[in-house]
């Protein structure tokens, strides 16, 4: 086996590895192209397991690449909110385990870099605590203590956020439905009270540079939103990160944003817009994800099968 197939072999391991830890594609595809040119002047010799001696590549190029990110991350305009990556839906009821849900994502955005790097390697990857603590920088008994205050930071802000899959999907075609329709009653109905949106423009784009929190500021700014994006958009469903999403593009096929939500209990809790053109880079070829069928135009039988439900349901109520 030469020296790409090798790395071939293992490349899908060593991007989820680069990806999770950066929340970024654009990052990770970056650290993979460099990865792979520090392997090709590697002695294979001395390389006992290749899985293993890549993996600690990649891992110590993402964790050197989230601590100048963090720092960015202090000046960037408006909410900041991982990259999210399109995914081919199976139509299985149980997600993937070896996804990174979006919302989870959203979760790490809340550790440091040194607590984020030691939860995922060693919760996600396995790896162990001295070769955590060399990509770190710090002892392993040391990096015991910080796997042990990540777990504690996100035990505390950790919401039940993984609902079913169908009801999750289902929830995000009403949603799509309301705002459509620029129904005010329908979305008070779906909701939560505190439920908050946030918007990620990067300065680059128009977007909400602080996160709007209350039901009545959210579905004012998502009918504003929404009867703009009708006028200027395509929207597709799709799924990113195992998460259903609404995309939509423009005339010349650009994708001019992605929206997920996270569920608590049967309500949405929070409404995540990526809209910063460098964060859609997943997404650039339409035509391809449309052939590849991991974007589809909606489905008008199916929106007035369910607008026909809800009105019988709020006739009956």
């Amino acid at each position: 086996m030469n020296d790409l197939e090798s790395f071939l072999e293992w490349k899908p391991y060593l991007f989820s590895i680069a990806y999770r830890i950066t929340g970024s594609y654009v990052d990770a595809e970056d650290i993979l192209q460099e990865s792979y040119l520090r392997w090709l002047s590697v002695n294979k010799n001395i390389v006992e397991n290749p899985k293993s001696y890549l993996g600690s590549i990649v891992a110590r190029l993402a964790f050197d690449l989230l601590k100048k990110a963090s720092r960015k991350k202090e000046t960037y305009i408006g909410p900041y909110l991982p990259e999210p990556i399109p995914e081919k839906w199976d139509g299985l009821d149980e997600v993937d385990e070896e996804k990174m849900n979006f919302v989870f994502l959203v979760l790490l955005e809340t550790l440091n870099p040194f607590e984020r790097a030691v939860l995922l390697l060693r919760e996600s990857f396995d790896f162990d605590f001295e070769t955590i603590g060399k990509i770190i920088g710090k002892t392993p008994e040391y990096s015991r203590k910080i796997l042990s205050r990540a777990k504690q930071a996100l035990k505390q802000r950790k919401k039940k956020f993984d609902p079913d899959p169908k009801f999750h999907a289902k929830l995000l075609m009403e949603f799509s439905l309301a705002c459509a329709k620029q129904d005010t009653n329908s979305l008070s109905k779906l909701l939560k009270e505190d439920v908050i949106a946030y918007s990620d423009g990067g300065g680059k784009v128009h977007a909400a540079r602080i996160p709007i929190p209350g039901l009545s500021r959210v579905i004012t700014f998502l009918k504003q939103t929404t009867k703009k994006a009708m006028n200027t958009s395509t929207v597709y469903f799709g799924y990113a990160n195992g998460d259903p999403m609404i995309i939509g593009y423009d005339k010349d096929g650009v994708p001019k944003f992605v929206q997920l939500i996270s569920v608590e209990g049967n309500l949405i809790s929070n409404i995540y817009t990526v809209a910063n053109p460098e964060k859609l880079k997943g997404f650039q070829n339409m035509d391809q994800l449309k052939k590849l069928g991991y974007i589809r135009k909606p489905n008008l039988i199916s929106f007035l099968i369910l607008d026909f439900q809800n009105k019988i349901k709020a006739f009956l109520n």
